[in-house]
């Protein structure tokens, strides 16, 4: 198993939890970063790389959309109708994911993106685990095979384990 790592930062968007009890309830906004695992069993024969990351630009492209300058909204959210008629009348860039918090938007881009590497690799490379951080002190990670067995403990901040 060979591993390599991709990190994408400086998404500013808002986002709430409406079903929070405190503050996060209210709309409020990070810079939002992503940190990428990536893992084959071999490495391509022709560059000798986990994942050639000029194949990810159509990533970084669907980020920039997804993150960039836009309102994050749950798709439950009782407000849904509100920030609809917001995005209509060019106040905000919405963008209604299944749930905002950082774990769950880590799952909604694993899910995403795995298809584009899909398409780019021909299934030679795969998501090991996606860290999507909101500031410098929180984060949530998702591991789409769900085992994490074979991963050092997980950390996009280099020298700590």
């Amino acid at each position: 198993m060979f591993k390599s790592t991709k990190r994408f930062v400086g998404f500013s968007c808002a986002h709430r939890q409406p079903a929070h009890d405190g503050h996060c309830k209210y709309l409020h906004g990070y810079s939002r970063s992503f940190y990428f695992v990536f893992g084959a069993d071999e490495v391509d024969p022709r560059t000798h790389f986990v994942m050639d990351f000029s194949g990810l630009k159509g990533v970084k492209a669907w980020l920039d959309d997804m993150f960039d300058h836009t309102c994050l909204i749950n798709s439950d959210d009782p407000e849904l109708e509100l920030f609809k008629e917001l995005d209509e009348r060019g106040v905000i860039q919405l963008r209604v994911l299944p749930n905002v918090s950082m774990e769950a938007t880590a799952k909604f881009v694993a899910e995403h993106v795995q298809g584009m590497l899909d398409e780019v690799t021909g299934g030679r490379v795969r998501i090991l685990a996606l860290e999507c951080r909101e500031n410098e002190k929180n984060s949530g990670w998702y591991y789409p095979d769900g085992d994490t067995d074979e991963l050092p403990l997980a950390t996009s901040e280099i020298g700590e384990a």
